[in-house]
């Protein structure tokens, strides 16, 4: 089982993402947060497989909090903002769109294609 961590500001998303999950045979969603700190803290902590980042939070953003990691894991960055993303220097897995996630079929071919 593929163990998943979500970062995101948005409680509905997360809300979602916990739904999608139930229907996915090969990934479990171990926790979430809404708090960026907290979730890199957990992140450190709980060691998922895959981190879902959402990049435009407050306090500190997506990949402000990818560079507090030492040894980050597969990262898929779910964001309502890709347009004019810049190269970056962290490794990314892959981006989605969050309209492109409609159902969990899709966000768990996402996870399981980082793997």
């Amino acid at each position: 089982m593929i163990k998943c961590l979500a970062i995101d500001d948005d409680a509905l998303f997360l809300k979602l993402l916990k739904v999608f999950f139930e229907d996915m045979k090969s990934a479990e969603l171990i926790s979430t947060y809404s708090n960026p700190v907290e979730g890199i803290m957990a992140c450190v902590k709980e060691q998922p497989d895959v981190l879902l980042l959402d990049l435009e939070m407050p306090y500190l953003d997506g990949m402000e909090a990818l560079e507090t990691l030492d040894s980050p894991p597969k990262v898929i960055v779910i964001s309502g903002h890709l347009e004019g993303m810049k190269a970056v220097q962290i490794p990314i897995d892959k981006f989605l769109s969050k309209s492109d996630i409609k159902s969990a079929a899709v966000l768990e071919q996402a996870i399981n294609e980082v793997l």
